[in-house]
């Protein structure tokens, strides 16, 4: 009579007993079945494990982004600002004085080099040719003569602007080079004119006028009618009288213009 084993080891333990032999794999239908379904149940345990596996791994990332994003650290104390942006005039300057200072290194550099030669070389100047160095600015008076809205143009294409004088120094300064140099010709424009608003005299350069020379004698700024529908609403530096006059603006003079001077050692 056939007996049914439960399980593989029943049947070899059994095939043992019997004949001592190797024993040989024999199966019943039912014990087939039960370990289908043990087979089937283990890989079924395999398939959560790997689900809860990933949906845990899934939760700690989401958990470790949050807490990372959370404890991100603030900008230190030395890079916060309160400053506003610079403005395009402040860019513009500290443009020039990075050229400058370039400028003057170079200038170092060829001088060092100069040494070495056999011939003699041009020595680097403050001022280029043509200028006048007086402190720390450079100053070109002008042969030709143009109103006063085309000699600001001009000096702007030299990279500099209608003079600007702040000091009795630089007015003094000036209307000496400018008499030394005028001739017949002694009205030079400055930086100064009252264009925008009547009374209201400005540089070109927006910085305050606070120090004037007008001629008080003839009761300058007159804003006079000779000046036609718009006045005088430009200035000049007059060479023989040492002080400033307001005229019409496209009436035509020399011009002086002013810029930096360059740091040389």
């Amino acid at each position: 009579m056939e007996e049914n084993y439960s399980s593989l080891q029943e049947f070899t333990d059994d095939i043992h007993t019997a004949s001592g032999n190797n024993p040989i794999l024999h199966t019943t239908p039912n014990g087939q079945a039960g370990f289908g379904k043990r087979v089937e149940c283990m890989r079924r345990r395999m398939a959560i494990f790997l689900i809860v596996t990933l949906l845990v791994s899934f939760c700690v990332n989401i958990a470790l982004a949050v807490f990372l994003v959370k404890r991100k650290p603030s900008s230190p104390p030395s890079m916060v600002t309160t400053e506003s942006p610079l403005s395009e005039a402040g860019i513009q300057s500290l443009k020039l004085s990075s050229l400058q200072e370039r400028f003057a290194r170079l200038c170092s550099d060829y001088t060092t080099l100069g040494k070495t030669c056999s011939t003699e070389v041009k020595k680097c100047m403050p001022c280029p040719d043509g200028w006048r160095h007086v402190e720390d600015k450079c100053y070109f008076f002008s042969d030709d003569k143009l109103d006063w809205i085309r000699s600001k143009e001009s000096c702007a294409s030299m990279d500099s602007q209608l003079t600007v004088l702040h000091t009795h120094e630089q007015h003094l300064a000036l209307e000496k080079i400018a008499r030394s140099l005028s001739g017949y010709d002694y009205y030079f424009w400055i930086g100064l004119s009252d264009v925008e608003d009547e009374g209201v005299w400005k540089w070109v350069d927006n910085t305050l006028v606070n120090t004037t020379y007008w001629n008080e004698s003839d009761g300058e700024p007159n804003n006079h009618q000779s000046g036609g529908l718009h006045g005088e609403d430009c200035a000049v530096l007059n060479s023989h009288s040492k002080s400033w006059f307001d005229v019409p603006c496209d009436h035509i003079y020399k011009r002086i213009c002013e810029m930096d001077a360059i740091t040389v050692d």
